[in-house]
């Protein structure tokens, strides 16, 4: 038996950095044993110093690592250090402020523009720790709801339109729509007016921090607002069928092409687009953190 790979995996408290790393490292773990130890990123404000000294600014005692991951700035810099000082490799996720050479990979969305090297893996989307859920798929079809951002118009009345016309379609299909922190009251309030006749609500005030994650891993479709980046790989990572609630686009740019770029990959559906064939793409889940960890365990010599 191999033994365990010890990896130290940096945190900045930061939810969505966070889930690409663990995404990563339960995918690595069904591959190869692994010991994690993780590290608070922001006890190290100064690891800059330290990377160039080639010491470990933390604390003694730990177990050496073999490798360290992390995502977000925050961790960038106590990575490096921690990866000289004790020759290990270094895996990072996200396209860096760094220079990307200083890393042995860089696991870069493919919507960031970057291109593909020796020491960047181009993915889609960002990571997560999502994986089809193995029973049969008897959830209710999910309503994402994300808000407002420089990105995308909030068209308030045009997407309510849009789901007014989804839950006529379904006819007896349960429907759960859920807001988010960017959601605005003043939608949340029209969201919320919709419930019954099997429309359902659930805040992102109440829920618990593990609902979406569940409910993605068990609903045989799900329905994403345009902006709403992140979750849109994370149900196409659940397995779940998905669709695109459209919103107007401020400009043309990286995030407001990612929809439009899985809408003509045929990944996802328009509402129009289902309700005229009333099918869903049969591609396969995504699975990219399965992807990566492959890579970064045959590359790395781990």
């Amino acid at each position: 038996m191999k033994p365990a790979t010890v990896v130290w995996r940096f945190r900045d408290g930061k939810a969505g950095h966070e889930r690409q790393t663990a995404g990563l490292l339960s995918a690595l773990a069904t591959q190869r044993p692994i010991t994690v130890i993780e590290i608070d990123a922001r006890e190290f404000p100064r690891a800059w110093w330290a990377w160039l000294r080639g010491i470990w600014p933390g604390p003694p005692g730990l177990e050496a690592p073999d490798l360290v991951v992390g995502a977000g700035s925050a961790c960038a810099w106590p990575m490096l250090a921690a990866a000289r000082a004790f020759d290990a490799r270094s895996v990072y996720l996200m396209n860096p402020s760094l220079p990307r050479g200083l890393f042995d990979l860089c696991l870069v969305p493919r919507h960031d523009g970057v291109p593909a090297s020796a020491r960047v893996m181009l993915t889609e989307g960002v990571l997560n720790d999502l994986v089809p859920f193995p029973g049969p798929r008897v959830g209710a079809t999910l309503v994402l709801v994300g808000g407002p951002s420089r990105h995308h118009v909030w068209d308030e009345a045009g997407l309510l339109g849009q789901i007014d016309r989804l839950h006529d379609s379904l006819g007896e299909t349960s429907l759960v729509i859920s807001d988010s922190r960017r959601t605005p009251p003043s939608t949340t309030a029209l969201l919320m007016q919709r419930v019954g006749d099997g429309v359902h609500f659930v805040s992102h005030t109440t829920c618990g921090p593990d609902w979406l994650r569940e409910a993605l891993m068990r609903a045989p479709a799900a329905w994403v607002t345009a902006d709403s980046v992140s979750m849109l790989f994370e149900a196409l990572s659940a397995g779940c069928a998905v669709g695109v609630l459209e919103l107007p686009a401020r400009r043309a740019d990286r995030i407001t092409r990612i929809a439009p770029t899985l809408l003509a990959e045929s990944r996802v559906l328009s509402l129009a687009q289902w309700q005229a064939t009333g099918k869903w793409p049969t591609h396969p889940p995504l699975a990219e953190a399965a992807r990566c960890a492959a890579r970064v365990a045959a590359e790395l010599a781990l």
